[in-house]
C-alpha cells in the first residue's frame, strides 16, 4: 500500500513535468529535446518573445519541488509589461502516516527559499504541497501560510487552471484592443488547452468582439 501511494505521487509530478515539457515544445515549434539543445540562443530569445515561454525546473532538497514558470510574450505597452507567473510544487513522498503540522516547518522552509527568490524577481508565485494525505492541523497551517494541499493530479491541474483563467479574464476586462495583447491571449489559451482544459466560449466571444486598434 505504501509503495502504491509513493509510486502515485510519483506519477503526479512525472505527469505535470510531461504535460508542461510537451508545452514547451510545441511553444518552440520543435518536437525534441536534442532539437531544443540545438537552437541558437538568439532564436530561443526571439521566441520567447514573441509566443511566451515556459520553465520547468528541479528544485529544493533532494529535487522534491518543481518550479513552474510561465511568462507572457513581451508587448511594449507600458499598462500591460510582460507578465511573469510561477507555481511552486513541493512533493512529499512520505507515505507512512498523514502530514502533520510538526514536518511543516522544514517543509515550508523549502518552499519560501525558492517562493522569495522568485518574487524578488518580478514573479507572482502560488505555492503548493502534494503528497497522499494531510491531517487537519496540517491543512489549516498550510492554509494560514497561503499553500495549497493536494492529494490528486486532477485537483493540481484545476488549481494552476484556474490561475491562468483568472489571468485570461483579467486581459479581456482590462484590454480595450487586442493589438499587442493578441499574442499575450494566444499564448495562455495555448497554456490552459494544453493542460486539457478548453477557454469558456464567452472568453473568447469577448475577445472576437473587442477592435484591433484603439480609437483614434
Amino acid at each position: 500500500m505504501k509503495e502504491s501511494q509513493r509510486t502515485r505521487i510519483y506519477e503526479i509530478r512525472g505527469e505535470v513535468i510531461r504535460a508542461f515539457g510537451s508545452l514547451k515544445k510545441k511553444l518552440l515549434g520543435i518536437k525534441d529535446v536534442i532539437d531544443l539543445l540545438n537552437l541558437p540562443r538568439w532564436a530561443k530569445t526571439r521566441i520567447k518573445e514573441e509566443k511566451g515561454s515556459i520553465e520547468v525546473q528541479e528544485d529544493g532538497y533532494g529535487n522534491r519541488i518543481l518550479t513552474i514558470k510561465v511568462e507572457d510574450p513581451w508587448t511594449d505597452d507600458w499598462t500591460r509589461k510582460q507578465r511573469k507567473t510561477a507555481f511552486v510544487i513541493y512533493f512529499s513522498f512520505q507515505t507512512s502516516k498523514p502530514v502533520v503540522p510538526s514536518q511543516l516547518p522544514w517543509k515550508l522552509n523549502q518552499i519560501y527559499k525558492i517562493v522569495n527568490k522568485l518574487r524578488a524577481r518580478g514573479y507572482h508565485v502560488f505555492p503548493s504541497i502534494v503528497a497522499f494525505s494531510f491531517s487537519p492541523g496540517a491543512k489549516e497551517i498550510l492554509k494560514k501560510h497561503k499553500v495549497e494541499a493536494f492529494t490528486t493530479l486532477d485537483s493540481l491541474k484545476i488549481w494552476i487552471y484556474n490561475k491562468l483563467i483568472f489571468r485570461l479574464q483579467k486581459l479581456v476586462e482590462v484590454a480595450k484592443f487586442t493589438f499587442k495583447f493578441d499574442r499575450i491571449f494566444s499564448f495562455l489559451k495555448t497554456v490552459i488547452q494544453g493542460l486539457g482544459f478548453d477557454v469558456p466560449t464567452p472568453l473568447l466571444e469577448a475577445w472576437a468582439l473587442k477592435p484591433k486598434f484603439p480609437n483614434r
